[in-house]
């Protein structure tokens, strides 16, 4: 690998360009029509196949066994922020920025393309690159829609394993944290609707109070996590709106309510998720109140597979030494999208240090002033191109 890794620092420059020029240009959602096109145009550049999807650019550069497949993905979105940072790259589009590092991402998988495209003679397996839209939304993002383009193109069945990766400035340049199991949360969203009996505030014996009503399902759910949920199994229930009541002296009849639900195990997301409707249930019974519950389910929880996260593991010390690597204990109670692809295809997903206090890169991710050390797109690019060669 030494030989790759030379090529990888030769190609320094070119990376932080591909990145500033994407930075410089964000677009958010599915809406990356023209970042599209600039990777494109590059995989053109070089020479390398394109598949037909419907959302983002997948690449596919052939090995010397076409039977199977070795993915590597990036996330390609920017987000809906006003940059607050001062510097040459900052975003020329209004109100959007790269404020989570796909840029980063994506500027590291277009070098790992081109560096693999010169040594495709040393690939033992077929390299598919996934550029991927969406990943902060909206809905459920562009990894599950890019699955099915994989199905429909007969590859889905021919991946071997998939590969993700997350510059983070939590971590600082040259870290690796590896976490094997759960890594990201699930991520559902619900309102609810409580209808009871609207009265005099002085008269409150011929009323259904919903707003007393409200509040006793919001503590039976913040005693239901704490005392039916494992500790070591973290699970979120959040209350994000509250809205009902008109006046001080009238006693509510509606009252609407909206949160999130975040797990890092399915079995407890499946367990809270059948809850909250026997909860709120029980509560409306006792108190003569009616009420509608919608649950939005959203993003699953993002496991990565053992036996690929050794390997993993392994690269990882090879790229930036064994002292730098370590075992996280710690899940993240953010989401991933990537968590799709991991429910199909062995994977393993990790964190890329990038955080540098005395370069000013220390704000944290969906943060107007986030940045991150760029040398920390070499060590991307050499754990993408580690993968890709494994064999």
């Amino acid at each position: 690998m030494n030989q790759i890794f030379q090529e990888i620092d030769n190609i320094k420059e070119k990376l932080i360009s591909y990145r500033r020029y994407i930075h410089k240009h964000p677009e958010v959602g599915f809406e990356t029509k023209n970042t599209e096109k600039y990777i494109t145009e590059f995989l053109n550049s070089k020479k390398i196949e394109i598949i037909p999807s419907n959302v983002g650019v997948i690449g596919i550069i052939r090995g010397n066994n076409t039977r199977e497949i070795i993915a590597l993905r990036a996330d390609i979105d920017a987000l809906n922020l006003d940059e607050l940072n001062e510097v040459e790259y900052k975003s020329q589009n209004l109100g959007k920025m790269h404020a989570c590092g796909h840029d980063g991402h994506t500027a590291m998988l277009m070098g790992a393309s081109e560096v693999l495209i010169n040594n495709r003679d040393k690939l033992k397996y077929d390299i598919l690159l996934i550029f991927q839209p969406a990943e902060e939304g909206p809905d459920l993002g562009g990894a599950r829609i890019m699955l099915k383009d994989l199905e429909t193109n007969g590859l889905l069945s021919k991946i071997k394993y998939i590969y993700g990766q997350h510059i983070t400035t939590e971590y600082e340049l040259g870290s690796i944290p590896i976490k094997y199991g759960s890594l990201t949360a699930s991520t559902d969203e619900f309102t609810i609707e409580i209808v009871g009996k609207g009265g005099h505030a002085g008269i409150p014996q011929e009323a259904v109070d919903a707003i007393s009503i409200s509040s006793k399902f919001i503590n039976e759910m913040e005693s239901f996590i704490s005392r039916k949920i494992d500790p070591f199994d973290p699970v979120i229930f959040s209350i994000g709106t509250i809205n009902g009541g008109s006046a001080k002296n009238i006693i509510a009849e509606k009252v609407s309510l909206s949160g999130t639900i975040r797990c890092q195990s399915e079995k407890s997301r499946k367990y809270v998720l059948e809850s909250v409707e026997k909860v709120l249930k029980g509560i409306c019974l006792y108190t003569g109140a009616s009420y509608k519950l919608d649950i939005l389910h959203g993003l699953p929880v993002l496991v990565s597979d053992d036996a690929v996260m050794d390997i993993v593991k392994g690269i990882a010390i090879n790229v930036v030494g064994e002292n730098n690597v370590t075992e996280s204990k710690k899940s993240s109670m953010g989401a991933e999208d990537f968590a799709y692809f991991a429910q199909k295809i062995p994977s393993a997903f990790v964190w890329i240090g990038a955080r540098n206090e005395k370069k000013g890169f220390v704000n944290l991710m969906h943060n107007p002033k986030f940045d991150f050390d760029e040398d920390a797109l070499l060590i991307g690019v050499r754990m993408f191109c580690s993968f890709a060669l494994q064999g």
